[in-house]
């Protein structure tokens, strides 16, 4: 028992296996430590380049918003109405426009990245697309004509062996405008003086493009002179058509509005100011917000703050937009001092590169303040949108004043007046939207006593307008 217990406890020998093992064990652990440092550098390689892949697809992206859709028309030559590729880079099923392939950013080569972008019609989606797009909105039923201003954009970058690719829903707001003079508010009430001359003031249905002088060539649909929006004036008991007509109580004021009637011939006078339920305060709202929230839009606060007590009116100012020698170049002010004071020239837009000024006014209960007041003795020609929110816009300017897109005047206790001696011309369309049914009488939302004015429907106008890049938007994204 001794011998066996003394056997036991015998060490001798033992050192050279547990340094074999020991030496394995170092052995192992070396080799995973050199395998994990020849790997890192490949996972991290990956990474950066599926990083920069990504960066290229969203570059694609850019590039394509920037250069293709821009102020396009969606249903151009250059766009959905090109040449379209089915499958492919489309992806099998889908019909699509290649927009660019295999190409590289300015200034580098292949080297650094190439990125593709594919633009598609929002029919027959996949579901995915389908989360992006929402279930409220109709999509289109064709792969080439775009109704709903919704369309796909797909990018592709590839860097190095790593590809990665992004969709985005590209959406324009749209409004469908039937008149020259649309007040799809609740409240429509209107006031002129009679014509001072022959061909001072028109309201005019037919389609005016931007080149026409003495009468419109246009190809599009005749329009209505005014359109209303459908139902009663709460305040009034009359409708909203009742209410717009009452404005126009003479032979020489109904003289200068024409266009069609509901039967669609044309014709002046009461005939041509009707109700149109295209328009209403939630649509015109639910556009203006989208524009507010591009990151494109510059907002010029309307304030009482600081307001022009006396002006061109009797009536305080907020802004003021007075010619500059130059054109499409204007100089707005407001009456504030310090981090608050606003005193810069803007660029009013061309017509290939339309622009948008949106001014935030102030509610004002007693309907006395001009959010934006036009003045000057020289011309001015602007191309876009033109937004007064929430305060009046009035024209006092002597010099030609003429918008070549849309002018909305929208909010509360707002209307669009044509001052005395003022000299205007809209070729687009003009929308004043009121949106506080409890206005007291003896505010219009629209007012002309103007020396000239004219508002002329032109579909060439408004779809400038509406093609802007500041009205196009990324409405949802997804990295797929």
């Amino acid at each position: 028992m001794n011998a066996m217990w003394s056997l036991m406890r015998n060490e001798r020998g033992v050192a050279l296996p547990l340094a074999m093992i020991l030496l394995m064990v170092l052995t192992m652990l070396t080799i995973t430590f050199m395998s994990l440092g020849s790997v890192e550098p490949q996972i991290s390689r990956n990474l950066s380049d599926g990083a920069r892949a990504r960066q290229l697809a969203e570059s694609g992206l850019e590039w394509a918003m920037s250069t293709q859709i821009g102020s396009n028309d969606l249903n151009s030559g250059t766009l959905l109405g090109g040449t379209m590729t089915t499958n492919g880079a489309c992806g099998s099923g889908y019909t699509c426009r290649v927009l660019a392939s295999a190409q590289t950013l300015p200034g580098l080569t292949a080297a650094q990245g190439t990125f593709g972008v594919t633009l598609r019609n929002d029919r027959d989606t996949i579901a995915t697309d389908l989360a992006l797009i929402g279930t409220n909105n109709t999509r289109d039923s064709s792969w080439t004509v775009d109704v709903n201003g919704i369309v796909i954009l797909t990018a592709t970058g590839s860097f190095s062996g790593a590809t990665r690719s992004v969709t985005a829903v590209i959406q324009r707001g749209n409004l469908g405008i039937n008149a020259a003079l649309s007040l799809p508010g609740v409240q429509t009430d209107t006031y002129s003086n009679n014509p001072p001359c022959s061909d001072c003031y028109a309201i005019d249905g037919r389609d005016w493009r931007l080149t026409d002088t003495s009468s419109p060539n246009g190809t599009a649909a005749l329009k209505y002179g005014i359109s209303t929006y459908t139902g009663t004036q709460s305040n009034t008991g009359n409708s909203y058509e009742d209410q717009a007509e009452a404005g126009f109580n003479t032979s020489a004021k109904r003289g200068y509005v024409q266009g069609k009637n509901n039967s669609g011939t044309l014709t002046t006078g009461l005939a041509t100011i009707e109700e149109d339920s295209s328009l209403n305060p939630t649509v015109i709202q639910s556009f203006l917000s989208n524009l507010a929230a591009n990151p494109m839009t510059q907002i010029l606060d309307s304030t009482q703050a600081c307001q022009y007590s006396s002006g061109s009116s009797s009536k305080p100012e907020g802004l003021r937009m007075t010619s500059t020698g130059t054109a499409n170049q204007v100089n707005i002010t407001n009456n504030c001092t310090g981090a608050s004071q606003i005193n810069q020239t803007v660029n009013l837009g061309t017509a290939t590169s339309p622009a948008m000024v949106y001014v935030k006014g102030e509610y004002d209960p007693s309907s006395n303040f001009i959010g934006l007041a036009v003045s000057g003795s020289q011309p001015i020609t602007g191309y876009g949108i033109l937004v007064v929110e929430d305060a009046d816009m009035s024209f006092f300017q002597s010099g030609q004043f003429q918008w070549n897109g849309i002018v909305i005047v929208s909010g509360r206790n707002v209307g669009a007046g044509f001052r005395g001696g003022s000299n205007t011309e809209i070729r687009g369309a003009l929308i004043g939207n009121e949106t506080n049914a409890s206005e007291v009488g003896g505010y219009f939302e629209f007012l002309n006593q103007a020396a000239t004015m004219k508002l002329r429907y032109g579909k060439e106008g408004i779809d400038l307008a509406l093609n802007g890049l500041y009205n196009t938007r990324i409405s949802l994204y997804r990295e797929n």
